[in-house]
């Protein structure tokens, strides 16, 4: 310590400028990553990927139940069933019953593409991050710091302080969408998930429900059939069917009603999952950023390493 204390100015800058491009071919050849891996740090990669891996298989999951159900109502939509009590015709449309289901499938349907496209971009920049963070921009960041060691002041600007900022923006990148990843997993795992598995477990029961309600078979009975004793078998059928049919579309109805519940807070976890939550986490760290580039804390912190040095640096040196 006492050696580096009496080091004249030019060696201090030397010794400085060894230690800059030390640490860039270290970031440059991924070596930098590699210590990092072996520290609590990594955690943050290791958590973020899984936790953008399994969300990325719940959204495609969850997409498939719905597109499943919303299959089975493009086959039932616009059946209409003919049931006779007591010799009079009336015409039970079952597109009706299915009609605010099918609407609301519709939308969540977009909502779960857009949240499958976040969460597949929050995957690639992560990767992104973990290549321009440190190995390109890191870099060119200790080279602006290693010039302005040499040249503080070129044209005005002040290369050190630029380079310090850099820096930081640097550090932003490369851990910024693994620590927007565990955030969202946190509130996920503290307020969403019961939502959510209850939502979708509820979901494929309707949507069992509406296989088993006889109303597809319903679609294509009678069809294919010709002749005057078939017309009077299917009458008769309508007759003794009829009450059956009633119970059967009213059961439906109130499935109907309880999946559109289910579908809302599918919607409210998804769109806090993967697109409010990784926005307030970004503003967030944005926010940050601007706080330390105001603040000037790098450079503070140097100054007062700065003032340290003097002082503890014998006199006449």
């Amino acid at each position: 310590m006492k050696k580096i204390l009496l080091m004249t100015p030019v060696k201090k800058k030397m010794l400085i400028s060894v230690i800059l491009v030390i640490i860039g071919i270290m970031a440059y050849t991924a070596v930098l990553d590699s210590l990092i891996n072996k520290t609590y740090i990594s955690e943050l990669d290791t958590r973020g990927s899984a936790y953008l891996d399994e969300a990325l298989k719940k959204s495609v999951f969850t997409f498939a139940i719905v597109r499943g159900i919303n299959g089975l109502i493009s086959v039932v939509q616009g059946t209409y069933i003919a049931v006779t009590p007591a010799g009079l015709g009336v015409n039970l449309a079952v597109g009706e019953i299915l009609d605010p289901l099918n609407d609301i499938i519709e939308r969540f349907s977009m909502i779960m593409l857009i949240s499958s496209t976040s969460l597949g971009i929050q995957k690639v920049l992560m990767e992104i991050g973990i290549w321009f963070g440190f190995k390109v921009l890191i870099c060119f960041s200790l080279l602006i710091v290693l010039i302005g060691t040499w040249l503080p002041k070129f044209q005005s600007v002040n290369l050190k302080t630029l380079g310090y900022k850099l820096i930081v923006i640097s550090i932003i990148i490369r851990f910024g969408i693994p620590v927007v990843a565990v955030s969202s997993g946190k509130v996920y795992d503290l307020f969403l998930k019961d939502k959510y598995e209850e939502s979708t477990r509820s979901l494929e029961k309707i949507r069992g429900e509406i296989e088993d309600s006889g109303l597809i078979e319903e679609n294509t009975m009678g069809k294919d059939k010709e002749g005057f004793l078939d017309t009077l078998k299917d009458k008769y059928q309508d007759l003794t069917g009829s009450m059956d049919i009633k119970n059967r579309l009213s059961a439906l109805k109130d499935s109907v009603s309880n999946a559109v519940d289910y579908i809302i807070n599918l919607i409210i976890v998804f769109i806090l999952q993967t697109i409010i939550i990784p926005l307030l986490v970004l503003w967030a760290l944005v926010k940050l950023t601007g706080y330390l580039f105001e603040s000037n804390i790098v450079v503070s912190i140097e100054d007062k390493l700065k003032e340290k040095l003097q002082k503890n640096q014998p006199e006449g040196v």
